[in-house]
């Protein structure tokens, strides 16, 4: 197979998924398209060249995808805004669920890329860390202390995290 319809057969498998991923990763459905859609055509452009012999072509997309949202946020600086803090009540109306979902998305925004990304591989993805850690290549105990001071940071009532007025 060729790598047109290689491509093609990943896309139709595994393209939903690869878009949840950048969502996740962005948290903007726009940014999300354009980082699978410049993976993919990274992807296309060095298979064009040689298709190499791949096990498992859903991993090396998604490790394309990762690797596209951390280059993309290295290159640009973040303008997402952060909500002061996340309320910690017990049952909350729909309403308040959908005003914490919307904040820790924020809290999430203002995270250095490389934390954002172990947390949604960890706790989105579900991955466990030695694959996190191939994703964002890494050592599993950065992916560890990545993942700590992300965490650390989400929980901190006077993180950096805060907006400003």
């Amino acid at each position: 197979m060729g790598p047109d319809e290689t491509l093609a057969q990943l896309v139709t498998t595994s393209g939903d998924r690869l878009l949840r991923l950048a969502y996740q990763l962005t948290h903007d459905r726009a940014a999300a398209e354009d980082v699978v859609q410049e993976a993919l055509m990274n992807i296309h452009r060095s298979w064009r060249r040689r298709l190499p012999e791949i096990e498992n072509v859903e991993a090396y997309a998604r490790r394309a995808v990762v690797n596209e949202y951390l280059r993309r946020k290295r290159l640009h600086a973040s303008s997402e805004i952060v909500t002061e803090r996340v309320p910690e009540t017990g049952r909350a109306s729909a309403e308040q669920t959908i005003v914490d979902r919307d904040e820790l998305w924020r809290a999430l925004g203002a995270l250095p890329a490389r934390q954002r990304a172990v947390l949604v591989l960890r706790y989105y993805e579900d991955l466990p860390d030695h694959r996190i850690a191939e994703l964002v290549d890494a050592k599993e105990a950065t992916v560890r202390s990545l993942a700590s001071r992300a965490l650390i940071a989400l929980r901190s009532p006077r993180s950096q995290l805060r907006s400003t007025p």
